[in-house]
C-alpha cells in the first residue's frame, strides 16, 4: 500500500485509530521481539476504554512494552488524560501522584502477558482539564517532582516539528504494509523522551522499536537486524557503548541523539571514532514536550560545532538568559536559560491539581549562555552550582576538565558542606580499564585547567557514576560517595 497524509485537521490523541483504519496490518510496535499490528494494539486499545470514566485523570504505571502503550491510548480514546509512573517509582510517590490529580482509575499494564491492562477503580471522578494529554512529574527546579500538565496541541507541535526537521509535511506520514525499519526507543516511555519516540515513530509512519532494558549488547543485535537511521540515546548509554570492548559495529546507524543531561565532550568525541556515527546534542526538558535547543546536521558538516554546545536554538521556541532579577544577560553571560514556546507545558499542577498558568518565560533551572553566533550552551543546574566561598562553581564546567584527562572514562562533580567556605567541590570518576590515578595527582594536573576555587578538594575513584533512570546524574549521591570514603 502507498503512504497517504495524515490529516492536518487530527492531532496525536486519536493516531492510533487512524492508523489502523489506514494500514491495520502493518507492524505498529516490536516488543519484547513480538510484533504488534496497528490493528491489534486499536483494539486492545478499544476494549480498555469502555472500562474507563471519561474525562477524567487516568495513572498509568509505564514500563517500555506493549501492554503500557495500549494503556496510553485506550485513557486517550476515553477522553482520559494519563498520568505516568515510571514501573521503577516506589509505591508510596504512585499513591502520592494519584492524589494530588485526582484519578479516577489506577492502570497496571502486566507486562510478561501481551496486552493485558489491569484497572483499579478509585472511586474519583473529578472532571480533568479540557484538552489536557498528559501529566508527567519531573523535580523542576526543587527535589519533590512536580507535575507538569501537557495538552495534545503541545504534543502534536513537538512531533510535527520532528517531521519538519526529517523532511516531511507537519502533518506526518501514514504507515504502509509492509511496514517501514522501525524507530527504536530506548530511553523510558514514562518520561518525555520515550513518550515522544513512540508518538514520533508513528507520526513518521514507521513501527515503534521498544526496549524494555539498555545493554550494549542488545542495540548492537538490533542495529544488525534493522536499518534504524537515528537513534536516540542518554550520555550513559554513549558512555557504556564507548567502553564496549566486544569490536562490534552499528551498521544502519546514520545519527545519534542524545539529551536528558550533558554529554561529556570526551565521550562524543570517542563515541564518532569508534563508530563513525555523528553524535548530535539535544537540548529539552519534559516542560517543553521537545527540544529547546539542538545540533543541526549542517553545522556538524560544515565544523561549525563550538565544544560543549547544545546546538541552536529550536524553530519555535524563544529563549533568553535571565539574571536572578528576571533581566537579561548581555551574550556570553552565564545566566538561567528560560524559553516559551507553542509545545510547552501548560503549567505545573496547583494544590487544586489544576495546571498554574506560566508567566512570560518560563525558568528551566538551567544555567546557560548564549554566544555570538546563536549557539546555546548549557553548564549546570541552578540547584546544581557550588557556591564556594562566594564564587559560582558548575560542575559541568569541572567535569568537562576531569573528562579530558586520558585516564578518566566519566566523571561527576557535586558541593558538601564546609564550615569555613559554606560548601566546596568534590568529585567522582570512574577510571578507564588499567588505568591509574590517586587525588593528588589528577587535581595537580587540573591545576592549569580550573581556577583555584573549582579545584574538587577530594577526588574518589569508582566502578559507575551514580545515576537516576534518566541519565542524570544523582549528585546527592556523588556527595555521600565522597563524603562516605572521606569519613
Amino acid at each position: 500500500m502507498s503512504a497517504a497524509s495524515v490529516s492536518s485537521a487530527t492531532g496525536v490523541d486519536d493516531i492510533l485509530a487512524r492508523s489502523a483504519a489506514i494500514a491495520p496490518d502493518s507492524t505498529a510496535l516490536i516488543a519484547d521481539d513480538v510484533e504488534y499490528t496497528f490493528a491489534q494494539l486499536d483494539r486492545a486499545a478499544a476494549e480498555l476504554a469502555t472500562r474507563l470514566t471519561p474525562r477524567t485523570r487516568v495513572l498509568a504505571r509505564v514500563g517500555n512494552d506493549a501492554a503500557s502503550i495500549v494503556a496510553i491510548h485506550a485513557a486517550w480514546r476515553a477522553g482520559c488524560p494519563v498520568v505516568t509512573a515510571s514501573v521503577m517509582v516506589p509505591q508510596a510517590e504512585v499513591d502520592r501522584r494519584a492524589s494530588v490529580t485526582a484519578v479516577s482509575a489506577l492502570l497496571n499494564p502486566v507486562s510478561d502477558e501481551g496486552l493485558r491492562v489491569d484497572i483499579t477503580d478509585t472511586g474519583v471522578r473529578t472532571p480533568a482539564p479540557a484538552g489536557e494529554a498528559v501529566v508527567m512529574f519531573t523535580s523542576g527546579t526543587t527535589g519533590t517532582p512536580k507535575g507538569a500538565s501537557l495538552t495534545f496541541a503541545a504534543l502534536r507541535g513537538s512531533v510535527a516539528g520532528i517531521a519538519v526537521g526529517n523532511g516531511l509535511p507537519e502533518d506526518g506520514r501514514a504507515p504502509t504494509t509492509p511496514a517501514r525499519d522501525p524507530r527504536i526507543v530506548l530511553v523510558p516511555l514514562a518520561h518525555m523522551g520515550g513518550f515522544l519516540g513512540v508518538l514520533t515513530a508513528w507520526w513518521l509512519g514507521k513501527p515503534a522499536l521498544v526496549v524494555r532494558k539498555f545493554a550494549a549488547d542488545k542495540v548492537f543485535d538490533l542495529a544488525s537486524r534493522y536499518r534504524l537511521g537515528v537513534i536516540g540515546l542518554t550520555p550513559a548509554m554513549v558512555w557504556e557503548l564507548v567502553q564496549d570492548r566486544s569490536g562490534r559495529s552499528l551498521p544502519g546507524v546514520d545519527a545519534v541523539i542524545v539529551g536528558t543531561a550533558a554529554l561529556p565532550e570526551a565521550t562524543r568525541l570517542a563515541f564518532e571514532e569508534k563508530f563513525g556515527v555523528a553524535v548530535q546534542r539535544n537540548y529539552g526538558q519534559t516542560e517543553f514536550a521537545g527540544a529547546i535547543a539542538f545540533e543541526r546536521p549542517q553545522d556538524i558538516a560544515a565544523g561549525r560545532r563550538p565544544a560543549g554546545t547544545v546546538g541552536r536554538i529550536a524553530p519555535g521556541v524563544e529563549v533568553a538568559i535571565l539574571d536572578a532579577d528576571g533581566n537579561e544577560v548581555p551574550t556570553g553571560e552565564v545566566g538561567e536559560i528560560a524559553a516559551r514556546a507553542a509545545s510547552a507545558m501548560s503549567g505545573y499542577l496547583g494544590p487544586d491539581g489544576k495546571p498554574t498558568p506560566v508567566e512570560k518565560w518560563m525558568r528551566t533551572g538551567d544555567l546557560g549562555y548564549l554566544d555570538a553566533d546563536g549557539f546555546l550552551f548549557v553548564v549546570g543546574r541552578v540547584r546544581d552550582m557550588i557556591v564556594c566561598g562566594g564564587f559560582n562553581i558548575y560542575p559541568a564546567q569541572v567535569e568537562a576538565a576531569l573528562n579530558e584527562l586520558p585516564e578518566i572514562a566519566d566523571s561527576a562533580v557535586a558541593g558538601i558542606p564546609d564550615d569555613r567556605l559554606g560548601e566546596v567541590p568534590v568529585a567522582a570518576v570512574v577510571l578507564h580499564e588499567g588505568a591509574t590515578a590517586d587525588s593528588e595527582s589528577i587535581r595537580g594536573v587540573l591545576r592549569s585547567k580550573l581556577a583555584a576555587y573549582e579545584l574538587p578538594r577530594r577526588v574518589v575513584a569508582v566502578d559507575a557514576i551514580p545515576r537516576h533512570d534518566t541519565g542524570k546524574v544523582d549528585r546527592d549521591a556523588v556527595a555521600r560517595l565522597v563524603e562516605g570514603q572521606l569519613s
